[in-house]
């Protein structure tokens, strides 16, 4: 194996992976009426944030822009798995939250996701897991 490993090649394989996962994602989580992103984003809410959250704290946690989750949350609220709840303290905040079609639904998609996590992250051993999570980490971090 290569010691070092250029830029370019690294950041090649960064995306391969990343174009890799999403097929994945389609092919373990996706349903009848929502894609595989869909699904695992709901899996995300069921897992974090069964009680709802706020967009600005998903975006936060899960580093994408407002408007791509502003989007993502607007086609699960029109299928009817995702609905909002104002905030009498301030009218601009409105909660996320699962509605009862989500969580009749909860078990079948947390079962997938296990699924699909269990065969994507079992060919790294828990070693490896904590190193690629670590090394993430680091290329993450900003400043």
């Amino acid at each position: 194996m290569e010691d070092d490993v250029s830029a370019e090649k690294l950041f090649f394989l960064l995306k391969q992976i990343s174009l890799n996962l999403t097929p994945q994602l389609e092919g373990h989580m996706k349903s009848s009426d929502i894609s595989g992103v869909q699904a695992y984003f709901l899996v995300y809410i069921l897992r974090h944030h069964p009680e709802g959250t706020y967009l600005t704290e998903l975006c936060h946690e899960i580093g994408v822009s407002k408007s791509t989750i502003s989007a993502l949350i607007k086609k699960l609220r029109e299928k009817g798995y995702l609905c909002f709840q104002e905030n009498l303290e301030d009218i601009r905040k409105k909660e996320v939250l699962p509605t009862e079609k989500l969580l009749a639904e909860r078990e079948e998609l947390l079962a997938k996701a296990v699924s699909m996590e269990t065969e994507l992250c079992g060919r790294l051993n828990p070693k490896e897991r904590g190193q690629l999570w670590n090394l993430g980490q680091k290329l993450l971090a900003r400043g």
